[in-house]
């Protein structure tokens, strides 16, 4: 068996998400910072993730049934370009003293039309180069190297924005962004796609949509994340201040606060590619969202930097546990020819939440305070996963795939 490290299109597409990672992560870093520098308000925090995350929802929704016709090598490439073109309109605005509001929103606008086009096609990509007994310890070598640099990203922005400005942080992101798209260059087009079909797009994303029948539990997998990253979008845009009001920070600790959660994910990675997939996945997808629920309110009642380090690491963990077993848990059981269209509609069940989110916990926060917010949104996650520990539909999650179903739920039944 060839290891990992020898097969060329995986090594490609590893240090093309690796250069992605630090980029996206300075970008979440640099773009956060400078509007609450400008504005000081907590709703436009709140409203810069809408900006990012509306647009996102729409390009998921209507590129899926595409993803599956294109070629994915050229859509990444394109996702990592078009979004290092557009930071160069703040990293040359900056230094002229010219930036303003409206300007950091229309790059977060491009940023949410351009990045849902890569995580899509990359996870088809691998889902075909990969053989289904490497798919776990290909995940879990991928997110955790993307986690690893969103571990240096936050760090590092901190320190090169206390060192030398914002505009350091710009250029590396630039950089780091261009790099990934010239490496994707060199990767064969094994990623294309069988499916060559010209039916109309909503006849395309229906048939996406029609996979849910033959797994539902997958659809509920989707509705469980909804509300928990409702929970999730209410909090990240409030990182900033939370460090800088409840903690007493700075830029260099709330660069290292923003470490503390990738720090948990590349543990949560580590473990999962060294040990064997969990026989109870119910058990290890729903506690890992639990535990979350709870760290997530803890938050809120901690005004010691390291306290919230430590709870924020704990909440990686268990996040990177979840998402691992829950990516491969789709992989093994979707067809190629709609791996584009099906793992869309997973990113739109899962994100919707998180600009609805975004827009009330800002609200929230400037009504009440940063306190009362992380208390509630750890209570909802709570709430939804006790309502799933109880749901029998994820009893599901445990059982294996019918092999009738690993060729295609798609195809009509034989002799029925």
């Amino acid at each position: 068996m060839v290891p990992l490290y020898k097969m060329k299109a995986f090594v490609a597409i590893w240090i093309a998400q690796a250069a992605a990672a630090l980029g996206s992560t300075f970008a979440v870093f640099i773009i956060s910072w400078l509007m609450y520098e400008l504005t000081g308000s907590k709703m436009a925090m709140g409203m810069t993730w809408i900006t990012f995350m509306v647009p996102s929802l729409l390009t998921g929704l209507f590129s899926g049934p595409y993803l599956d016709r294109i070629n994915r090598k050229y859509v990444m490439i394109f996702s990592e370009w078009s979004r290092a073109v557009v930071f160069l309109i703040p990293l040359i605005l900056l230094p002229l003293g010219m930036l303003e509001v409206w300007h950091l929103y229309f790059v977060t606008l491009i940023m949410g039309i351009a990045e849902p086009l890569f995580r899509p096609s990359s996870m088809a990509y691998v889902a075909q180069i990969l053989p289904k007994d490497r798919l776990m310890k290909g995940n879990s070598l991928l997110e955790g190297t993307m986690q690893m640099m969103m571990l240096v990203g936050p760090a590092l922005g901190g320190v090169l924005m206390a060192s030398f400005g914002a505009s350091t942080v710009l250029i590396i992101l630039v950089s780091a962004l261009g790099v990934s798209g010239f490496v994707l260059l060199f990767i064969p087009n094994e990623g294309q796609i069988k499916n060559t079909k010209k039916d109309p797009w909503i006849v395309q994303f229906k048939e996406g949509i029609r996979f849910y029948r033959s797994f539902p539990v997958l659809f509920w997998i989707g509705i469980l994340l909804m509300v928990t990253n409702f929970s999730s979008g209410a909090a990240q845009p409030m990182f900033l201040p939370y460090v800088l009001e409840n903690l007493n920070g700075n830029e260099t600790q709330y660069g290292l606060y923003m470490s503390a959660f990738p720090v948990g994910m590349l543990l949560g990675s580590f473990v999962t590619g060294i040990v064997k997939q969990p026989k109870n996945l119910r058990r290890v997808m729903l506690g890992s969202l639990t535990v979350n629920g709870v760290f997530l309110g803890l938050l809120g009642w901690t005004s010691n930097f390291w306290v919230a380090v430590a709870l924020t690491v704990c909440t990686g963990f268990f996040a990177m546990v979840f998402t691992i077993n829950n990516t491969t848990f789709y992989q093994k059981r979707v067809p190629d020819e709609v791996r584009g269209r099906v793992f869309t509609v997973r990113t739109l069940l899962a994100q919707a939440g998180i600009p609805v989110g975004a827009a009330l916990g800002g609200i929230f926060a400037e009504v009440w305070s940063l306190t009362a917010l992380f208390t509630v949104l750890g209570l909802i996650v709570l709430v939804a996963t006790t309502i799933a520990w109880n749901a029998k539909i994820f009893y599901h999650l445990n059982d294996d795939v019918p092999e009738e179903k690993k060729i295609s739920p798609l195809q009509p039944a034989v002799g029925k």
